[in-house]
């Protein structure tokens, strides 16, 4: 994701819909957001309803999770955070925001899709989320800010004959 207006306008949906779960300052969105190599941004006229950053193996970024999955795996792509406005859950978007950024990472030729999910403080929502689309758990972590998460892993590789 690049336009920086593009990114304010996300930023201002993540510090209305994100939760305490997905806390994070201004300029570390900012990073993530420019780190991101496969983004998905969903509108209705001229609102963004939805994102997701996510963010291909390789990248020299200073975030925790990401580091944690570059140390375990060589071809992955790490999706750091899925935000949906409030008026818009529920109704597919971040199905449909998964499937696409899938799609995408295995065209790229990824073999993994991973996330973390929060237990301390509790996201009990994108706990049963990520499960419900196919990730499985990989390891709890508790990251520097004694904040505690649930690595998952999805299998995105393409069986060939």
């Amino acid at each position: 994701m690049d336009d920086e207006a593009k990114i304010r306008r996300c930023w201002r949906l993540h510090q209305s819909a994100a939760g305490e779960a997905l806390s994070i300052t201004a300029s570390g969105f900012v990073d993530i957001a420019s780190a991101s190599d496969l983004d998905m941004v969903c509108t209705k006229g001229q609102a963004i309803t939805a994102f997701a950053l996510a963010i291909s193996a390789g990248k020299a970024l200073d975030h925790v999770a990401y580091q944690w999955c570059m140390t375990r795996f060589e071809n992955f792509v790490y999706l750091d955070r899925a935000v949906v406005d409030v008026n818009h859950r529920r109704s597919g978007i971040a199905s449909a925001m998964l499937t696409s950024l899938q799609e995408k990472a295995s065209a790229q030729g990824s073999e993994l899709l991973l996330c973390q999910v929060h237990d301390r403080p509790a996201n009990k929502s994108g706990h049963l989320f990520v499960q419900s689309v196919g990730f499985t758990p990989i390891e709890s972590v508790m990251l520097p800010s004694r904040e505690i998460v649930t690595m998952y892993q999805r299998s995105i590789a393409i069986a060939t004959p």
